[in-house]
């Protein structure tokens, strides 16, 4: 039987070619995706269809890819798992949940990366509400959309290193250039001119 470790997969594991929405997603998920199966092969960079768990803190998604090829593109398909359907999934699995402790008074502590990031990929790749992702995280819409705008800018400068990928014609160019767009408006100075720099080189690369 696999180990946990055994099953860990990152972006580095497969054909960001043929497989680029998958791959953003690995990147975002950061070391937190596991691979359930590569069906009828036993090699990470099969042509079979893959599936694929996220698990990060509030959220849990379940990916079916297939990799594009010369008559097909990549067959991409995620499914979000509700709070309540990780509580089932949870007692299906005898997975017992971690009691939490009784508030000091003190507020929680969020973090843009781990918390922030969930948001953001719910809210700007799954689309889903600020209102639903409050309810959800048992949170205030005020603090979800603090920590949404907090994790565009890491976005934005995730693109702007190179850590995330900007293709023109991959499925997520279109989101990677509002999430520039969107930094760019709310930033100043330095952070300001390179948001900017890179929307312009994406757009030149669109029209070559």
């Amino acid at each position: 039987m696999a180990s946990k470790e055994d099953l860990l997969l990152t972006s580095d594991d497969i054909d960001r070619m043929r497989r680029p929405r998958l791959a953003e997603m690995l990147d975002i998920a950061a070391g937190a995706a596991y691979l359930l199966s590569a069906e009828g092969q036993t090699t990470r960079a099969s042509d079979e269809r893959m599936t694929v768990l996220i698990v990060s803190a509030g959220t849990w998604g379940l990916i079916t890819d297939t990799p594009a090829d010369l008559e097909r593109g990549e067959n991409y398909q995620i499914t979000v798992l509700t709070a309540e359907a990780r509580e089932n999934l949870r007692t299906l699995l005898g997975i017992q949940q971690k009691v939490r402790k009784e508030s000091t008074g003190r507020p929680k502590k969020y973090t843009v990366e781990r918390d922030g990031m969930d948001i953001f990929l719910a809210h700007v790749y799954e689309g889903q509400s600020i209102k639903s992702i409050a309810l959800e995280r048992d949170m205030s819409p005020t603090t979800v959309q603090k920590l949404l705008n907090e994790a565009r800018f890491l976005a934005a400068d995730n693109l702007v290193s190179g850590t995330w990928s900007a293709t023109p014609g991959t499925p997520s160019y279109q989101k990677n250039l509002d999430v520039l767009a969107w930094a760019a408006e709310h930033a100043t100075g330095e952070k300001k001119a390179a948001y900017e720099q890179l929307q312009n080189t994406l757009a030149s690369s669109s029209h070559v």
